[in-house]
């Protein structure tokens, strides 16, 4: 078995036709547990094959894909493995498609956006929006695996964005210092918005969005675009205070319309006309 560090502490392991990358917490909780690399990858291969016996079981996706891509979305309580900080996980996988989505992209860019947050957001900032946590991604070459990478997260109970009828809360735009559905219905700039989508919710979702970006552009952080199904939602029950989770911050761009249309939109975001202020 190999072992390799990767930047912002990713642990990686290879043995076989498996490759092993951990999320820093997850790997101290190994070696915490004296669990031997080996016989953890044994575990994990056997939990992953209980998924792929039947797929349909753990189907946890609210949504119905377009284009069966091979990804599927499933989610188990873990009482096997016992190294994540919560049991209810969250779990993505791939068929390993051409052209579908990279589990192991999202898991490093997660991590990396995680540390991006911590270290460049005020403490106001972090608590109404966060990246959902990632743990552990497993990639196998195994010709007969239904899945080839898996992409292993906690399940958070939330509503997508995109299902919302008001868009962000007054306190995450006052933070943020986005404007509101009313105040962006104001403004002549996003005329061509509102024209081209009768479902005028769903344009103002993504202008806000879209000042969102900017302004974490402007702190050093970069997310060119987001999915509105990959913002969850959710309610602190300690404070009962409205948060927002990225669950996915790899960018979505639908060729040929989104690059374009975000480019427009960040263009009219970040050069605001004082006038319409």
């Amino acid at each position: 078995m190999n072992k390799a560090d990767s930047p912002f502490g990713i642990q990686t392991y290879n043995q076989g036709d498996i490759r092993l990358d951990l999320e820093l917490s997850i790997y101290q909780q190994l070696q915490k547990q004296s669990i031997n690399p080996a016989e953890f990858i044994q575990k994990l291969t056997d939990f992953i094959t209980a998924l792929e016996h039947n797929p349909e079981r753990y189907n946890i996706n609210p949504y119905k894909e377009k284009f069966n891509r091979g990804i599927h979305i499933l989610g188990r309580y873990d009482s096997e493995l016992g190294v994540f900080p919560h049991s209810h996980l969250a779990l993505k996988c791939s068929e390993g498609r051409l052209g579908a989505e990279n589990p192991r992209k999202q898991f490093s860019r997660s991590i990396q956006l995680a540390w991006e947050f911590e270290t460049r957001l005020t403490n106001q900032e972090k608590a109404l929006l966060q990246i959902c946590p990632v743990y552990l991604h497993f990639q196998t070459r195994v010709k007969s695996a239904l899945f080839k990478k898996i992409l292993f997260m906690p399940k958070i109970e939330g509503t997508p964005l995109g299902k919302t009828e008001v868009g962000f809360s007054s306190e995450f735009c006052q933070t943020f210092n986005i404007p509101h559905f009313k105040e962006i219905l104001r403004k002549f700039r996003f005329s061509l918005h509102r024209f081209l989508d009768p479902n005028q919710k769903r344009q103002l979702l993504k202008i806000q969005s879209a000042y969102l970006f900017q302004r974490l552009s402007e702190r050093g952080i970069t997310i060119p675009s987001l999915n509105q199904k990959n913002i969850l939602v959710t309610l602190n029950r300690n404070n009962q205070q409205v948060q927002y989770v990225i669950i996915d911050p790899i960018a979505d761009y639908c060729l040929p319309i989104s690059p374009a249309y975000n480019l427009l939109t960040g263009y009219l975001c970040k050069n605001e006309n004082p006038s319409e202020i």
